[in-house]
């Protein structure tokens, strides 16, 4: 197989050029050039295997038979029509150790291969970052090292720990001054000097990077597999996927399954009170809010997501030009206001509900009393947003991390003494519980300036001193 830009450009990039780049020279990002599409016979094979054969299967369309050691998605009954499907059962607790510790072992191999080093760059709001640390860390490869960034005061302790303890001379971590994606920018510059880039051997292994959502693929398959057959509904019966939104790297990932064929009526985004992709879908509106809000589900905390694009490529039958002029015009304007028959179209795949503190607080009460699920704060966001719009199939809601990373959000809405309870209970990880006592290696600062423009070029000239011009 071979990919392309979302913007037109890089046709014919091999896997390795795709995944080793992160974005594409024409500051794209990376697709195939086509998605497979899956028979009603090969999905009748696929209900029938085990996770690891059914990732073996789909991501060997995509990467050949390079996979990570077995991971396991527990699909869980909710409600008569309703499961919970639990991503987070990797090292560090949440849904992105799926993807990257397949697309960081392939990204090794592929620096082993050409004996090439390869320097990581990470931007966090909690989960990538712990993640990605981790699945360097798997990889044990001398090849590779990662200096990881997070937004001061916004992710929880136990997500901070999981990066500040695992700190070392090839894994670096740093926080700054300012809003989650505030960082970005600094990196996505970074990233278009060539010469830098091939200088270190730059690579971004955020959900940008097409390694993620393909992935992430194999989760929505056997999620819907394993739906269908707990509550009963024949094979080919159409579901919801509800689906916390952040920079919507799992949302694209859906997409593309819907795609290639698997049976879903609709996407539904829950977004905390940084709802650019609410305001996207209900409005048409693709536009960046001046300011980053903090709430109690800060890992999707986001004003500008990434793979909006990749969902814009899809939504309009993988329009290269016109996905590079909505992009184009975003990027001049932070604002991108859909044309009335593309807004009308993402409404026939997409709804979505914004799900503010109290509503998160509202639907975590609701999970434990009606269901005795404990969710972490951006499951219970899905979970609001199911709740807060109708059904008519079954639905598959996804949870995203577990609630051991999250003692306020679930403290602040459920009380101290339901938090005591769960963290002396057998369902609270011992080894999240022995974060606590690790001694902490303390981050590097990226302090703001006056204004986020100068905040930018600050950071990114500290940057390229760090890791030596």
């Amino acid at each position: 197989m071979r990919f392309c830009s979302t913007r037109g450009g890089a046709k014919g990039a091999t896997l390795a050029e795709a995944l080793c780049t992160g974005y594409a020279p024409d500051g794209g990002l990376f697709v195939p050039e086509e998605l497979p599409r899956i028979s009603e016979t090969t999905l009748a094979w696929w209900a029938s295997l085990d996770f690891p054969a059914l990732a073996l299967e789909l991501l060997t369309l995509f990467v050949g038979d390079e996979l990570p050691p077995e991971d396991i998605v527990p699909v869980i009954p909710l409600a008569e029509a309703a499961v919970v499907a639990e991503l987070f059962h990797g090292p560090t607790y949440c849904f992105k150790d799926l993807g990257q510790q397949l697309l960081v072992r392939l990204l090794a191999r592929f620096a082993e291969r050409d004996k090439q080093k390869k320097t990581f760059l990470v931007s966090t709001t909690g989960d990538t970052g712990p993640a990605a640390m981790r699945a360097v860390a798997d990889a044990a490869s001398d090849y590779l090292q990662i200096v990881v960034f997070f937004p001061s005061g916004q992710i929880s302790e136990l997500q901070r720990r999981q990066m500040t303890t695992a700190s070392t001379a090839k894994a670096k971590v740093a926080t700054f001054e300012g809003g989650g994606d505030d960082m970005d920018l600094p990196l996505k510059r970074l990233s278009s000097d060539r010469a830098f880039v091939e200088k270190h051997g730059l690579c971004g292994i955020n959900s940008y990077n097409l390694g993620r959502p393909l992935a992430q693929l194999p989760h929505f398959f056997w999620s819907y597999f394993r739906a269908v057959e707990q509550l009963g509904f024949a094979l080919g019966s159409p579901v919801d996927l509800v689906i916390p939104g952040g920079a919507l790297g799992n949302t694209a990932a859906a997409f593309m399954a819907k795609e290639m064929g698997l049976p879903v009526q609709r996407l539904i985004c829950g977004v905390n009170q940084n709802d650019i992709t609410h305001r996207t879908i209900s409005k048409g509106e693709f536009h960046r809010h001046e300011c980053m809000f903090k709430t109690l589900s800060d890992a999707i905390n986001i004003q500008v997501p990434y793979n909006m694009e990749r969902i814009f490529y899809y939504l309009t039958g993988e329009d290269r030009l016109l996905v590079k002029s909505w992009m184009e015009q975003m990027d001049c304007t932070s604002q991108l206001t859909l044309p009335e028959a593309w807004h009308q179209k993402m409404q026939q795949i997409f709804a979505s509900a914004r799900i503010d503190d109290d509503a998160m607080c509202e639907a975590m009460k609701r999970s434990v009393a009606e269901f005795g699920y404990l969710p972490c704060p951006h499951t219970a966001v899905a979970l609001g947003a199911h709740f807060a719009t109708p059904a008519d199939v079954p639905r598959v809601i996804f949870a995203t991390a577990s609630p051991c990373k999250f003692q306020s959000s679930v403290t602040t809405a459920l009380g101290q003494e339901t938090w005591k309870n769960y963290e002396d209970s057998s369902n609270f990880p011992p080894s999240a519980r022995s974060l606590f006592s690790k001694e902490e290696t303390e981050p590097e600062r990226f302090s703001a300036r006056d204004t986020l423009n100068n905040s930018q070029d600050a950071w990114e000239l500290r940057l390229r001193e760090i890791l030596g011009n």
